[in-house]
């Protein structure tokens, strides 16, 4: 059974350290999160099944999940599928809180302890119910692409390696500050896939500098990263202090590729950003939205 068990949390680990190949989406980006916390739950209730745990065992027991978890992903971004991350490594350990609980509680008669277990599997689940909740929402709003006054829709943000990305205090919108004098900018997720039916794209932007900037509007109907002649790109100057309502026609956008017309049956991903040249240069995304025909 000893054997059986250290095989099992083998095939667990080598899961993470190379897990399938699978669509990537927001939604299977937060059930892979969530996934650390469940896998090592079991990990750690298989370990607790191996050695029997009393006293001192128990830090031992500790110090494994410690190294299992670090070394998995170390495993991960050195030779795996994807990078390692602190936040993994956290769920990892919540994972090992779960199952050693779970494991005391059935074994040594501790009801109370049911009680650690269920908050830390709520702490664990929490935000693939956020991502849930993210997506009932946007379903129910088709022609918004980003709205500010949902705080949920941040998850279809993809995290911006070129620059801060922070809500307003006024709740009007967020800024984008650019740290990369490359294509710097902000990237939406999985918006409505569907835009046949709509009129135009409006991109509500405002610049809040003292000098002027040149933002650009791209658009995606393919699941990666595609040619400029082969996407929808459009630019425009603010002038300093400015706001802009810039409503882009679907026509446009459909025509937007060389030889081909867009799919604007599967829009992929909605791209804000700013020309080369903008390091420091700041712009606030207000709404981004689908328009119908008047």
């Amino acid at each position: 059974m000893r054997v059986f068990a250290a095989c099992v949390i083998a095939l667990l680990l080598a899961l993470i350290v190379y897990p399938p190949v699978l669509s990537s989406t927001v939604w299977m980006g937060a059930l892979h999160d969530s996934g650390h916390v469940l896998v090592f739950a079991v990990i750690a209730a298989l370990l607790c099944a191996i050695l029997r745990p009393r006293g001192a065992r128990f830090f031992a027991i500790a110090a494994i999940l410690v190294l299992l978890a670090a070394g998995s992903e170390f495993a991960q971004g050195r030779f795996g599928v994807g990078d390692a991350m602190l936040g993994d490594f956290a769920r990892d350990l919540l994972g090992g809180v779960v199952g050693v609980a779970a494991w005391v509680a059935a074994t040594r008669r501790r009801p109370a302890l049911y009680a650690v277990v269920a908050f830390a599997l709520l702490a664990g689940l929490a935000p693939l119910g956020w991502v849930g909740w993210a997506y009932a929402q946007r379903a129910g709003v088709p022609h918004a692409i980003w709205d500010p006054h949902r705080a949920t829709w941040n998850v279809f943000i993809e995290s911006p390696r070129t620059g801060t990305f922070e809500r307003l205090s006024d709740g009007r919108g967020a800024r984008f500050t650019a740290d990369s004098d490359g294509f710097a900018g902000i990237v939406i997720r999985e918006p409505t896939a569907d835009w046949r039916g709509f009129d135009a794209l409006v991109v509500s932007v405002a610049n809040p500098g003292t000098r002027p900037l040149s933002l650009n509007v791209r658009v995606d109907d393919q699941p990666r990263d595609t040619e400029y002649e082969d996407r929808f790109n459009r630019e425009q100057v603010l002038p300093p202090g400015s706001v802009l309502r810039w409503r882009i026609p679907m026509a446009d956008i459909e025509q937007g590729p060389v030889g081909r017309p867009l799919g604007l049956s599967h829009i992929t991903r909605v791209v804000v950003f700013l020309s080369p040249g903008s390091l420091g240069t700041a712009f606030d995304l207000q709404d981004v939205r689908l328009e119908r025909a008047p």
